[in-house]
């Protein structure tokens, strides 16, 4: 910048100041992105990165900033209850029980809360060709929606899935995990089946890491979707005490009916029990 005649003409003098941008045209500001947007829904999860960090760090990445809805649907997240619990791929061989347990919620949580906000798969399709296709957990967490791009948006209850497995696909030829064919030194691809009763899908991974990972993660959300199920069947619509007299209950009793502990109590009379003693 230049300035005329600030000195000159004392301190109530006008300055005249230039400003031009001739000398930066020619500079380059662009500077590459060191990481994802976290708000681009449509950037690729860290569950499909290239397999280039040690097992220690590929499945703890850098904290992103959560919201406080995602911070919820992470609270709500427990491990579904089982018999015997999988042991998750980036675990140690002297790690205990409860370090184990730690790593697989923690993997399970990020695995859900991805597949929550939204990620592009790729799908090995009946005619063996691949497709990209946009897949989401709906809020209740128990349905899987595929966008494949065409303008059809399919819904796949997770309560109807009979398995899940993964199989090799070398040389356009497939086989069982851990079969000599598969491990005589060629390249494979790690697909993991989602089977439902009338149709399979199919997602594909270049690294046993992360098909391992999605394929444990699908089944604990499967079991979580399966329980919740069974428990919806086995509550009650009202309380059994008042819907055997036949009286409607209101939100209320239902309510104070459901909340209270499991304990004998003394069967209210029924409505018109008055009526009957004053006859």
């Amino acid at each position: 910048c230049t300035c005329s005649s600030c000195g000159e003409q004392g301190p109530q003098a006008e300055g005249q100041i230039s400003l031009s941008s001739d000398g930066v045209r020619t500079q380059n500001w662009r500077q590459p992105l060191g990481r994802g947007d976290v708000l681009d829904v449509t950037f690729t999860s860290r569950s499909l990165a290239p397999c280039t960090e040690p097992m220690d760090d590929m499945f703890v990445g850098p904290p992103l900033p959560l919201t406080p809805r995602q911070r919820s649907i992470l609270d709500g997240l427990q491990l579904p209850k089982l018999q015997m619990y999988p042991v998750p791929p980036n675990s140690e061989p002297g790690d205990s029980e409860e370090d184990r347990r730690r790593k697989l919620l923690q993997m399970y949580q990020e695995v859900a809360l991805d597949l929550h906000t939204g990620m592009y798969l790729t799908q090995l399709t009946a005619d063996r060709d691949y497709s990209d296709i946009h897949c989401q957990l709906m809020e209740d967490m128990t349905t899987l929606k595929l966008d494949q791009s065409n303008g059809r948006i399919i819904e796949f209850p997770l309560t109807n899935v009979s398995k899940v497995y993964r199989i090799l696909k070398s040389n356009d030829k497939f086989y069982t995990p851990g079969s000599a064919a598969a491990v005589g030194g060629t390249k494979c691809e790690h697909i993991v089946v989602v089977e439902f009763l009338r149709r399979k899908l199919a997602f594909v991974y270049q690294e046993v890491q992360y098909a391992q990972r999605f394929m444990i993660c699908m089944e604990l959300l499967i079991r979580r979707a399966q329980q919740k199920q069974a428990l919806r069947a086995l509550t009650p619509t009202f309380p059994p005490k008042q819907a055997a007299h036949g009286a409607c209950p209101t939100p209320r009793q239902v309510y104070e009916a459901m909340s209270r502990p499991n304990c004998d109590r003394p069967a209210s009379p029924p409505p018109d029990a008055s009526l009957e003693r004053s006859l």
